[in-house]
């Protein structure tokens, strides 16, 4: 069969809201391009070398409309719905099948159903290649549950030949998945939902070759924000990774996260930071530790291990929602005071979304508090839902007084700002910068020219 296989469009998070732009007053660039998530690359890596298989990426390049295929397959989250939909849409026109899967259309299948020959929920291995049998038959099912209890002992590297050379991307990470499921079933969360309850730790030698084997990629973005829970199995596990990674001698950029609910062994610390972490992404939000500090103004353990991170020689980059049934407008300059007592000079901020298939979806929409499903706005940059302690208007403009806060209150040079933000290439010219990817771009260019 000829597939082709699409990642729509999706507005990006600063887009979709100007008023960041204008409260932030940086020349932060708001429409940057990221290679795909990692549903694409499992679907090629699971796909027999006998089908043809084709790729377009909706934020880089039109879609082939006219073009003839077997099948398309739509991988979605929820902010490129909208997008998805409309794709699949324009191919059905024409009496070619589409399939929608991803962590969306897994969690919100009976409204995807509306756009789709077939919706795939659950983990792609377990049962993608019963997909492709009805495909080339012609008979394909409306709803493939393929559920959530995938043996990540047998996980196959993900394939990026269909968009790994593409020209266009700004940000050009290995993205890394070591974790299947989660069971902290947080409230704004969807990976319970997707992948389960129960965490499945994917085998260190199989995350090894994949590093391996994509050297020539930009650092490495570890997709899973589990390494640093406070829990044995997973200790371990952090553990054995860093010091793999350690003895590999790895060189190139780390991106790790974690929350205030973190395990604070400090040989794991260091481990990490031996391996060249820098910097923690740190997210304020979900756990029960962060919520504590934030919205019920107990910061005691949040800053035990902010400390612990600190002592350890990381940056901290904050990544703060707001907006909890427990949060009043109180919480927004209680969360500036925390920021400065705790000096960490490097946040963003975002509002809480109830996402298809979370905890507090189920729960807004049993109460009536959902007030949109435009899911281009549920990207955190927007109130979709019924605040439980204040207006829609004072959480909004809550938002909006946390980034004109920070960003006055912590005034950050150009270079510093270039260090945990995009910033326009037209700025960067304009005050001297030239970072690390544009000189390794520039070099590339010389070497084209010069062959």
């Amino acid at each position: 069969m000829k597939i082709l296989f699409v990642y729509p469009k999706f507005r990006k998070y600063l887009e979709t809201n100007p008023n960041i732009l204008k409260a932030i007053g940086a020349p932060v660039y708001a429409e940057y391009k990221a290679m795909p998530s990692l549903g694409i690359p499992i679907l090629t890596a699971l796909t027999p070398d006998e089908h043809e298989l084709h790729f377009a990426d909706g934020n880089l390049e039109d879609i082939p409309y006219d073009e003839d295929f077997d099948l398309v397959a739509i991988n979605s989250f929820t902010p490129q719905a909208k997008y998805a939909y409309e794709v699949a849409d324009k191919f059905r026109a024409r009496g070619i099948p589409v399939i929608l899967g991803g962590i969306f259309p897994s969690n919100y299948p009976e409204d995807c159903s509306k756009h789709a020959d077939a919706v795939f929920v659950g983990e792609a291995e377990l049962g993608w290649h019963e997909v492709l049998a009805d495909a080339q038959r012609g008979q394909l099912k409306p709803i493939y549950n393929a559920g959530c209890n995938f043996d990540v002992e047998k996980y196959v590297i993900p394939d990026r030949r269909l968009f790994k050379h593409k020209k266009g991307y700004d940000w050009r990470p290995l993205l890394l998945q070591n974790f299947r499921g989660c069971q902290f079933n947080c409230a704004y969360c969807a990976i319970s939902a997707t992948n389960g309850k129960k965490m499945r730790m994917r085998p260190i030698d199989n995350i090894m070759q994949e590093i391996e084997e994509n050297m020539d990629l930009d650092g490495i973005y570890i997709g899973d924000d589990q390494f640093l829970l406070p829990d044995p199995e997973i200790e371990k596990h952090s553990l054995e990774f860093f010091s793999r990674l350690k003895e590999l001698n790895y060189q190139k950029s780390i991106l790790l996260s974690a929350s205030p609910l973190l395990n604070k062994n400090p040989k794991l610390l260091q481990l990490i930071r031996d391996c060249g972490v820098n910097t923690l992404y740190f997210v304020f939000g979900w756990d029960p530790v962060a919520i504590r500090a934030l919205s019920y103004n107990d910061p005691h353990d949040a800053e035990e291990s902010i400390k612990a991170v600190q002592d350890a020689g990381f940056n901290i980059f904050a990544s703060i929602g707001v907006g909890q049934d427990a949060d009043t407008p109180e919480i927004f300059p209680r969360t500036i005071d925390f920021l400065e007592r705790n000096q960490i000079n490097h946040a963003e901020f975002w509002i809480q979304t109830p996402f298809p298939g979370t905890p507090a979806w189920r729960k807004y929409k049993k109460t009536g508090r959902i007030l949109t499903e435009d899911f281009d706005m549920y990207n955190g940059a927007h109130v979709v839902y019924q605040p439980k302690k204040m207006s829609v208007q004072e959480l909004e403009d809550g938002f909006i007084y946390l980034w004109q806060e920070f960003f006055t209150r912590f005034n950050l040079p150009p270079e510093e700002v270039l260090q945990f933000y995009s910033m326009s290439s037209d700025f960067k010219s304009k005050v001297g910068i030239q970072d690390q990817n544009d000189e390794q771009k520039e070099d590339q260019g010389k070497q084209e020219l010069a062959i």
